[in-house]
């Protein structure tokens, strides 16, 4: 069977990509045609794409004649071949949600990431395919990671697999071309939008990014790597997404100024680089192809797939000397504050973590953070904390990078992945010649707090807890603590992400969704806030500056259109501030 896929765009403004496949040497009574739920693997939320499709039909290419067309569930339509031995069908798909995991398109460009606008053929999953792409107007190129081919804008890919994981970037962008390693393979930066952005340096930074892992690795395992970065308005939001040979990458337009912002961006990109070899070939088995597209895979493992590549973020900007060992240190410190600031942390494992994916990180609940923990920041930390157990048991000879390397060679070839925690163990027995059954009980399969004084101590390491800071004097007077996360909505305070448990404000009865008006009778500010993470300041905790631990306060909240007044007993203020001082 030979399948080619033709996307076009005839009225952008209208946000529809028009999408035919040709099926030729048909010998099968019916065909049935299937669009993803989800965007595997790296979005592991169901968006049930197919309610974006609208004007479905078929026909034997032929002779012209309409073929009998059947629903069979939410994303499957069912072609009667008709004995035809060439079948056409075309489709139209509304693009117009501006993220990472799905597809948009408007008069200034179009982008479509594959499974959100490319349905499969059931039982032809394997079967190489081209896809074709027809720009709008003649000013308008096309840009991605797969094979060109024959014309200009007519690409191959050899599974469904590789075509869906192959994001498109199509209209007036800018694209930037660098190499390394004595000039293979080539990479391209694409770039929709403007902003403060420098181009000579994003080259240079991007090119020690990949010059860190490829050093690590020793190889590029692909052909081509095509970075596709959209600088957007802040509204449109900002996120990541993984590919075989690419990523996407959405942000803010002025992200590339003052420096933090900008290093958070390199972190971005770091991430989604490391996810190549990390989730892209070496991975949990029921990550591995052949994709399930109709439903959730579940795994136990994204501590390892999802939070080992936020670790190896940050490490490699430090060895491509973009950030210094200082600044390492302040983000590492800066999780750990975190994960002891949050309920959650202490009562799920990261393999709960891992599992609950669909339902909770996607989709959190008001008492997520209580009753949940991020395998993105709870799998950083254990990163760190199991490279350190690596280089303690074999003297400093061994690190996580070892264990990277050797599950690269392992699992490489066959793309299934490692099954579970039993080949990963063996694996790091491999390495260090040392049985880690200890660190996945203690950490992995059971939840509880982390001894980070200890570990940290095995590479003289000493945290230093400081609850505020004032121009370099002295720590000042821990002021008092409500427990409160709160969003800034329009001049309005609202608590959104939860009350922590078992902080005053939980005691108390404030609720999530509470509008925050007053304490002690004078309007809440936001100077009686500060971000929830430095890295985020979206989300904000309560900052009372002029109260104090045990003091009574008065909090007035809009609840449901209704005044209440509400006494809370402040507690003492966590620490805001870590550091890391050598031993």
């Amino acid at each position: 069977m030979r399948i080619s896929y033709t996307v076009s765009m005839e009225k952008p403004q209208t946000h529809f990509f028009r999408v035919r496949i040709d099926v030729r040497e048909v010998s099968d009574d019916h065909l049935d045609f299937t669009m993803p739920v989800w965007a595997p693997p790296g979005s592991y939320l169901v968006r049930d794409f197919s309610r974006h499709v609208r004007s479905f039909r078929a026909v034997s290419t032929s002779d012209g004649r309409s073929l009998e067309v059947q629903r069979l569930d939410k994303s499957t339509w069912r072609v009667r071949t008709g004995m035809s031995r060439e079948v056409s069908v075309e489709y139209e798909v509304y693009a117009n949600e501006f993220t990472v995991d799905t597809s948009h398109l408007d008069a200034s460009h179009g982008y479509f990431n594959g499974t959100s606008v490319l349905m499969y053929i059931e039982g032809y999953k394997d079967q190489s395919c081209e896809l074709v792409i027809v720009p709008y107007g003649g000013d308008w190129t096309v840009s991605t990671s797969l094979e060109r081919i024959g014309g200009e804008n007519r690409f191959r890919a050899p599974s469904y697999d590789i075509l869906a994981d192959s994001p498109v970037e199509i209209g007036k962008h800018r694209v930037l071309s660098f190499t390394v390693q004595g000039g293979k393979p080539p990479h391209e930066i694409v770039i929709y939008g403007h902003g403060n952005e420098d181009e000579k340096r994003l080259v240079e930074d991007i090119g020690k990014i990949v010059e860190a892992f490829a050093s690590m690795f020793g190889q590029l395992p692909y052909r081509k790597y095509t970075f596709i970065f959209h600088l957007v308005s802040p509204e449109v939001g900002s996120g990541g997404l993984e590919h075989l040979s690419s990523t996407t990458i959405d942000i803010d337009m002025f992200t590339f100024r003052p420096r933090e912002k900008y290093i958070r961006f390199l972190s971005v990109v770091a991430h989604e680089f490391f996810h190549l070899w990390n989730v892209k070939r070496i991975r949990p088995s029921e990550l591995g192809g052949p994709f399930n597209y109709k439903q959730e895979n579940y795994t136990n493992f994204l501590w390892i797939a999802e939070g080992f590549t936020n670790y190896y973020s940050y490490v490699a900007l430090y060895r491509a000397g973009i950030i210094s060992e200082k600044e390492y240190f302040e983000h590492i410190m800066e999780s750990i504050r975190i994960h002891e600031l949050l309920p959650g942390s202490r009562r799920v494992s990261a393999y709960e973590s891992s599992f609950d994916a669909w339902i909770k990180l996607y989709k959190p609940t008001p008492n997520n953070y209580n009753s949940y923990i991020s395998y993105y920041l709870k799998g950083e930390i254990l990163g760190l904390i199991l490279s350190i157990w690596i280089a303690d048991v074999t003297n400093g000879q061994k690190s996580l990078d070892d264990l990277f390397r050797q599950l690269f060679e392992k699992y490489k070839k066959d793309g299934k992945g490692y099954g579970g925690e039993k080949e990963i163990l063996n694996t790091i027995q491999d390495v260090t010649n040392h049985d880690f059954t200890d660190f996945f009980r203690r950490y992995a399969s059971n939840p509880g707090p982390i001894d980070f004084d200890s570990e940290l101590a095995k590479i003289g390491v000493r945290i230093i807890r400081k609850y505020e800071k004032l121009g370099g004097t002295d720590e000042v007077e821990r002021g008092g603590y409500l427990g409160l996360v709160v969003r800034d909505a329009g001049g309005k305070y609202i608590v959104d992400g939860g009350v922590l448990e078992g902080t005053p404000a939980y005691e108390a009865g404030i609720n999530e969704g509470d509008e925050l008006v007053a304490i002690n009778g004078y309007r809440f500010t936001d100077r009686l806030l500060r971000p929830l993470r430095k890295e985020n300041g979206k989300l904000k905790t309560d900052y009372l500056v002029d109260t104090r631990p045990g003091e009574t306060v008065s909090v007035s909240v809009f609840r449901r259109d209704t005044l209440l007044t509400i006494d809370v007993t402040a507690a003492t203020a966590p620490s805001r501030h870590l550091r890391a001082r050598n031993k």
